[in-house]
Formats: structure tokens, sequence, C-alpha cells
């Protein structure tokens, strides 16, 4: 609840560090604001802050929240969020780095392709956007030329950012998760990753 103090809530985390009910905490679904009050609070007060965050990041940007309250740090709006993250260098955890199936490779541009009907409206009424469906398009470009997936360049394309991040994605199969894992032995260089972020006209 936004409309609660940062104080009390990291004074009890305290407790409970102190207790030994936990090793460490963070915030889900917490502005980076709130999370910096929160830390300033602790150091204020002598008391450990939060260490991690967990956000949603994406190579697409969210046009519509999938839910109320919903944090994304993704796209080019939020880069005065990325850049605090950046500076302060707290891990990520950044969850749906395939963007509700949007990522996955089983959706098209002009149908819904492989993802069920419920999923796939999901995806297109957050991420159904004509930026977003050009960064698909080139992701899908440059899956082929490196003969690898969609899922694993949108992978590669998170980790490959100069945030503390660990990516989130959910996978069917075990072959989907070992998929999925093997994207982190993908390197792209930033004239790539600008090209897929549509920052420039070829990569």
């Amino acid at each position: 609840d936004p409309d609660v103090p940062v104080g009390p809530i990291v004074e009890a985390l305290n407790t409970h560090l102190r207790a030994g009910k936990i090793h460490a905490f963070g915030g889900s679904n917490w502005t980076h604001q709130r999370i910096a009050e929160a830390n300033a609070y602790a150091q204020e007060h002598g008391l450990v802050p939060f260490v991690a965050s967990s956000p949603q990041f994406s190579l697409v940007a969210q046009i519509d929240p999938p839910w109320s309250g919903c944090i994304s740090i993704g796209g080019p709006d939020q880069a005065e969020a990325q850049r605090w993250y950046i500076d302060n260098q707290m891990a990520i955890f950044a969850w749906s780095s395939l963007a509700g199936g949007f990522l996955s490779g089983g959706f098209e541009r002009d149908h819904d392709g492989a993802l069920p009907e419920e999923v796939a409206q999901r995806a297109r009424r957050s991420y159904g956007s004509d930026a977003n469906y050009e960064r698909l398009d080139r992701a899908r470009i440059l899956a082929t030329e490196l003969g690898v997936t969609v899922p694993q360049i949108a992978l590669a394309y998170a980790l490959a950012q100069p945030l503390n991040l660990f990516t989130i994605a959910g996978g069917e199969s075990a072959e989907e998760i070992a998929a999925n894992a093997a994207a982190v032995a993908i390197r792209l260089p930033p004239t790539t990753l600008e090209w897929l972020n549509l920052q420039r006209e070829s990569h």
C-alpha cells in the first residue's frame, strides 16, 4: 500500500532480520522513488536497507499495466527509473521478461499464433503498440540470423543492460526452461541492442 509510510515497514523488516527469520529483503512492484525513500530511512536510523527490487522489465515497453499498481521500468518512458537502478546497482529480479507471452515466439503481429486466447489478449492489451510490434519483428529477424529463438533474444537483451538485472521468465516444459537459460550465453553488442530498441536503423 503506497499510502503506508515506509518507516514502519523498514522497522518491521529489520525486526525479522535481527530475529533470523529473513536474511535480506526487497520490494516487489515498488517504485524506485519509494525504495529510495525506504533506504534513506534505513540509513538515517542505522537500519539495513532494501537490497533488491522486482519490477517488470523487457525489450518491449508496457503500454497498459496487466493489473492496477503494476510497476514497469522498461521502455524509453522509464529512463529515470533505469538511471536510478544503474547508479545504485540494486539487484533487479525482473518479472515477465518475455512480456506476458508477447516475446514468447508464439505471438504474431497479425494474429495470436500459438498462444492461448486469454494469454494472447492480455499480451496484446499490455504490449500491443506499433513500436513493440517493430521490436518483436526485429527480435525475430535477429533470432533467425543467429540461429536462436525469439525468447532467447529477448532475454539476452534484458541481461545485456547496464543494470544489475536477473530475468524471470516462465516455461511450459523442461525444454523451454533450458532454452531460456541458454540465453545467458548470447552476447549482443551495443549497436544491436540499440537496433532492437528502435534507436538505430541497422545492426
